[in-house]
């Protein structure tokens, strides 16, 4: 940055010359001779006055840049810091999904387990009632009857 105001500046000091050189003379100030001392500091003084605002612009752009270096640097920081947190933030939720995901298939294999033993005791149970409801008329009307009127009186 300071590079491109000191051409800047480089040009037009060298246009001011040209200029004053050529004898259009409206730069501004005079170039003097050794041996003419009276006024020439008076010119020279408005030449100085170009260089010190060039040299303060320079100074604030340069200010400026640093500013700006120093915020793309935090910038920069802060956007560094978001992305290692959501890669932690990814990697945790992967990893919540993974233990979600053998739970699921654990709770699957225990359905498929009980499913299994509730078929057995059925088939169990119709088996063990088939052998006195098939022998008995009466004691299949007797067991209807009373399942229907929700009691079972014990006989023995």
């Amino acid at each position: 940055m300071a590079n491109g105001a000191s051409e800047e500046i480089g040009v037009s000091l060298r246009q001011s010359v040209t200029e004053h050189a050529s004898g259009r003379g409206d730069s501004g100030f005079v170039l003097v001779s050794s041996n003419d001392r009276s006024g020439g500091a008076r010119d020279w003084s408005a030449a100085l006055d170009l260089v010190r605002e060039a040299s303060e612009a320079i100074r604030i752009r340069d200010e400026r840049a640093t500013e700006m270096e120093i915020e793309h640097r935090l910038d920069a920081e802060r956007a560094s810091e978001e992305i290692r947190s959501l890669q932690e933030q990814l990697d945790e939720t992967e990893l919540r999904l993974a233990e979600t995901e053998a739970r699921a298939r654990l709770a699957e294999a225990r359905a498929s387990e009980a499913e299994a033993w509730l078929a057995k005791m059925h088939d169990a149970i119709v088996g063990s009632f088939t052998p006195v409801l098939a022998g008995d008329d009466t004691a299949e009307a007797e067991l209807r009857a009373a399942l229907a009127s929700g009691r079972l009186e014990d006989d023995e």
